[in-house]
C-alpha cells in the first residue's frame, strides 16, 4: 500500500475518480461539484427573490400566508450563506479553467465581477439574519433571532444602542444590496454568459452546463 493509496482524495485526484463523471475542474471545464455548488446556489437565491416579491407585490402585510413565505425566505436565505462558503473553499482548491482568449483585462473584469457577486451572496444572508428580530430555520435546524443571542447582547452594550436601532441600520444595509448592488451584478453576470454564448459563441457558458446539456450543445 502506497501513501497515495491511504490519503484522502485531491481535488485533482477526484477529476480523474470517475470514468463518466468529472467531479474536480480542469484547465478546460469545470467539475460536477463546481456545477452543483453554482447551479444549486443560483436556484436558491433566485427562488428567495421570488419569495420576498410574491410578499411585498402580492400578499401584502396582512395576508395569512406572509410569515410562512417569509420564513421560507429567510432559510433559502441562510442555504445560500452557507453553500457559498464551500463554493469559495472549492474554488480556491480547484484548478480554474484556462481563458478562452488572451482578453487580460477583460479577465481581470470577470474576477472582479466574481467576487462581487460571491460578496452578495454572503452580505445578504448575514444582513438578513441579523435584521430578523425572529428564529429562522435551516432545514431540520432552527437558529435563534439574533435579538437573542449572547453576541447582541455584548454588542448593544458595546454600542449602546437598541434592537431596533440596530435592526434599522441593518435592513438598510439589506435591502440597499438587495434592491440595487445584487440585482446590477447577477444581471452583469447574466448578460456576459449569454454574451459569450449567443454572440461570441464560445465555451464559456457551455463548460459551466451540466455534461448531458453540453453534449447536446456541442452537436
Amino acid at each position: 500500500m502506497t501513501d497515495e493509496d491511504i490519503l484522502p482524495p485531491t481535488p485533482a485526484k477526484l477529476g480523474r475518480a470517475s470514468k463518466g463523471v468529472q467531479w474536480a475542474n480542469s484547465p478546460a471545464r469545470f467539475g460536477a461539484v463546481a456545477k452543483l455548488l453554482h447551479w444549486t446556489t443560483a436556484a436558491l437565491f433566485i427562488a428567495a427573490y421570488l419569495l420576498v416579491y410574491t410578499v411585498t407585490l402580492i400578499l401584502g402585510h396582512d395576508h395569512p400566508y406572509r410569515p410562512p413565505v417569509l420564513k421560507l425566505h429567510f432559510s433559502m436565505g441562510l442555504l445560500v450563506g452557507f453553500l457559498v462558503l464551500p463554493r469559495i473553499l472549492w474554488r480556491v482548491l480547484n484548478v480554474q479553467p484556462l481563458p478562452l482568449d488572451d482578453r487580460k483585462i477583460e479577465h481581470r473584469m470577470a474576477e472582479v465581477a466574481h467576487l462581487a457577486l460571491y460578496a452578495v451572496m454572503l452580505v445578504m444572508p448575514v444582513t438578513g439574519y441579523l435584521g430578523t428580530g425572529v428564529p429562522s430555520s435551516v432545514g431540520f435546524f432552527e437558529l435563534p433571532s439574533f435579538r437573542d443571542t449572547a453576541a447582541f447582547a455584548w454588542l448593544g452594550n458595546m454600542l449602546d444602542i437598541t434592537w431596533q436601532q440596530f435592526e434599522q441600520s441593518v435592513d438598510t444595509v439589506h435591502h440597499f444590496v438587495g434592491k440595487w448592488v445584487a440585482w446590477a451584478i447577477v444581471l452583469l453576470h447574466v448578460a456576459a454568459a449569454l454574451f459569450h454564448h449567443l454572440v461570441r459563441k464560445d465555451d464559456v457558458l457551455r463548460r459551466m452546463l451540466p455534461e448531458r446539456h453540453r453534449d447536446r450543445e456541442s452537436r
